[in-house]
């Protein structure tokens, strides 16, 4: 009854936007359903991980083998594992509902940023859709980049509210209100601080949105909702805190992310990679890939590194002009964000009516927001450019931009005001040719997302047709690169136990050191390789110089080599 009274006490715009958000939801089920996206080691480590909580009593603070990431996706899956076992499916169950978060907290803060619900539920529709590139980072468990988002969007909207509110809450000083207040400022800094646990590529909103509160919310702060904010901080970023308060300095997680950051500077080096290649990659692949506009360009493609054929040549161009339009869509709605900004605030000093400074006093915190967004996006960016990663590998770096995704409706906004008035015709038509551009070419993504359910689904059917063939020969101890190791342990509950090596066939990287040994411990253990790749060549010659002797065949696209 209650149920059917809160359906009632929304109105129509909510409603749609609750339906939106259902499809959407849907939609990203039968994706995981039918084993969209493929899977592979980075997704089987989180597996693992999952498994090894739910059963094996293991809690690591950060994802294995690497102590910046904070591994909720496989926290989140645990119970589920516990209650139905564990597969790829429930690893992949929580993100959706993280999508769904997400998006109800858009909605609700673009409502707050334009005071349109027109507006908010068309941004949700377009936020509901994505390129197979958007998706992937929705669906896929490797750690950080869906909950990332709904965090992004839930403390930009905790801030926002906190703000336009400020003023009304001097004038109500209700228990109410206040345990209200230290509510929502303690859910901000949970968000804060488990964002931050999972990966610090979310400070810049952080940053931004802590600014926000500085400027509007000061007097709070010094008392006690700011204090609420600390604890939720502190709470949220715990397992961070702890770990690098005791960990070794040369161990931590700021140390880790140097060695990385020093690690690509290198492999740049070494490649004779520029600035330019750092530009190129993030503007001419990253950027789009991230946004919802990549169409799958080869980075063989992409100048200085190589030169575009005749075939190529549309798809660069369609990235770097969806790169230029997101750019300066973005720069023009900074520009007009602040020139409404500095004309609130000079009209706000004049002699006003009290109830005019309000209201002047609230378009300035929404006009503050949506400049917090635009900020908060072009940190991300520059951070992101000035990187060795959009140099070195700007395909798959992309994921450290997920956040430039759900900035996508201020940059829209102009275009959507503009229309509002049939004044002048051309630049209407303008104005909804581009609006129309973006959101066909997110729906197009969104069909080719769909076209590669069946080569996902034979992907899938291929790597448990190798795991049934290595437990019915009883070749549980196995050797294979690292792009196969982990996803095999997990997709075998860690009946099969495999340990990486590299392309010269010398112990690689395993992300879980246990592996390993148990394998080294093996008296005779298969080596399983996809076929063509450097280590099933140099098995291959391995063969040839000793006096070991394998039965040797290959299974779908793996050869694989066991003793006899």
């Amino acid at each position: 009854m209650k149920i059917l009274q809160r359906w009632h006490a929304l109105n129509r715009y909510e409603r749609w936007m609750l339906a939106v958000v259902l499809l959407a939801t849907l939609l990203r089920l039968v994706l995981i359903y039918c084993n969209w996206p493929y899977t592979d080691s980075d997704e089987g480590n989180m597996g693992i991980l999952a498994f090894n909580a739910a059963f094996q009593g293991d809690h690591p603070v950060f994802f294995y083998g690497a102590p910046y990431l904070g591994p909720v996706e496989a926290y989140v899956a645990v119970p589920l594992f516990r209650l139905f076992g564990s597969s790829l499916f429930l690893l992949r169950l929580p993100l959706v509902f993280f999508f769904a978060i997400f998006l109800l907290g858009m909605y609700y803060l673009i409502r707050l940023l334009y005071r349109n619900q027109k507006f908010a539920l068309a941004m949700v529709i377009l936020l509901s859709l994505g390129s197979p590139d958007v998706l992937f980072l929705q669906l896929r468990a490797s750690g950080e980049y869906p909950e990332i988002e709904m965090c992004a969007a839930l403390m930009c909207l905790f801030a926002v509210w906190l703000a336009l509110t400020a003023s009304k809450t001097e004038q109500k000083t209700g228990w109410r209100t206040i345990w209200q207040r230290l509510a929502v400022y303690a859910l901000l800094g949970l968000t804060i601080g488990l964002a931050l646990w999972v990966d610090l590529l979310v400070l810049p909103f952080v940053a931004a949105a802590l600014l926000l509160l500085c400027i509007f919310c000061w007097r709070e702060l010094v008392r006690w909702t700011g204090l609420s904010l600390l604890v939720g901080i502190i709470v949220g970023a715990f397992p961070l805190i702890y770990y690098n308060l005791t960990a070794p300095w040369s161990q931590n997680s700021w140390f880790e992310l140097l060695f990385l950051h020093k690690e690509g500077e290198m492999q740049m080096l070494t490649s004779h990679l520029t600035w330019v290649n750092q530009l190129t990659g993030t503007f001419m692949v990253s950027l789009p890939m991230a946004t919802g506009g990549g169409i799958s360009c080869p980075v063989s493609a992409i100048p200085p590194s190589g030169s575009p054929t005749p075939v190529t040549l549309p798809c660069v161009v369609f990235q770097s002009g969806w790169s230029v339009g997101y750019v300066a869509a973005g720069c023009f709605a900074a520009w007009l964000a602040g020139y409404v900004i500095w004309q609130t605030a000079r009209h706000r000093r004049t002699n006003l009516a009290q109830e005019t400074r309000s209201e002047k006093r609230q378009e300035l915190i929404r006009q503050s927001g949506r400049l917090m967004l635009l900020v908060s996006a072009a940190l991300t960016l520059v951070m992101y450019a000035d990187a060795p990663s959009p140099a070195t590998s700007p395909d798959t770096a992309f994921r450290y931009l997920t956040c430039l995704f759900l900035v996508l409706p201020v940059l829209l906004w102009p275009l959507w005001q503009g229309m509002d008035t049939r004044k002048f015709a051309v630049r209407w038509y303008i104005q909804a040719a581009l609006l129309l551009f973006v959101g066909g070419t997110l729906i197009t993504g969104t069909i080719r997302t769909l076209w590669q359910i069946p080569s996902a689904e034979t992907i899938a059917g291929q790597k448990q047709a190798v795991v049934q063939n290595l437990l019915q020969t009883k070749a549980t101890r196995v050797y294979s690169d690292y792009w196969t190791c982990n996803i095999l342990t997990f997709l075998s509950n860690e009946k099969i136990i495999c340990s990486a090596l590299d392309n010269y066939l010398n112990p690689g990287y395993d992300r879980y050191p246990p592996y390993q040994g148990i394998v080294a411990a093996a008296p005779d253990p298969t080596y399983i390789f996809p076929l063509g790749s450097p280590q099933a060549q140099a098995m291959q010659q391995r063969v040839k110089t000793t006096h070991a002797h394998y039965h040797v065949y290959t299974l779908e696209s793996y050869i694989i080599y066991q003793p006899i």
